[in-house]
């Protein structure tokens, strides 16, 4: 019978398991965690595991078992003492219900128009500005910051700022 799993990785092999147990046969599901930053004045993104360390797998135990356990990247299948214990399938749909096609989870930003930000890097840091509005898909905002007597409007990627409350 069918259950899904929790396989611990080796360390930082999360994907290396997944897609060696993917092309054996087994249904894997590795969520993803969208992180956005900014470094040297450029935004970057990169994909990390949403939970460090661990994939999910769906496999018959009986017939899978010596697969996955001796799987490339695994360490081994997650249970009680020596015995893996499945997990619910609603547990698994409640993750992939927020993830996007590519099993990806982007950091829900809760700024909203008239919220105070702060600005964390580049060269107006630790200035202290209103968020007007979204300015496109693109992830960008427009602040409108106030200096003495003069209030210029900027466009940053969200990652560069942070609510202030």
């Amino acid at each position: 019978m069918m259950f899904w799993y929790v396989i611990q990785t080796k360390p930082r092999k999360e994907g290396q398991a997944s897609s060696y147990l993917s092309a054996k046969g087994v249904e894997m599901f590795n969520p993803l965690m969208e992180n956005v930053y900014v470094r040297r004045g450029k935004v970057i993104r990169e994909l990390k595991p949403l939970f460090p360390g661990y994939v999910f797998g769906r496999f018959d135990m009986d017939e899978s078992y010596n697969l996955v356990c001796w799987g490339r990247g695994v360490k081994k299948i997650v249970g009680i003492g020596d015995h893996p214990a499945p997990i619910s399938d609603d547990v698994i749909a409640i993750i992939k219900n927020r993830t996007n096609k590519d099993n990806i989870i982007k950091k829900a930003y809760q700024l909203n128009p008239k919220d105070r930000v702060r600005i964390k890097s580049g060269p107006l840091k630790d200035l202290i500005g209103i968020l007007e509005r979204w300015v496109s898909d693109s992830a960008r905002i427009r602040v409108l910051l106030n200096l003495i007597g003069y209030s210029p409007t900027i466009e940053l990627h969200y990652s560069m700022v942070e609510k202030v409350y």
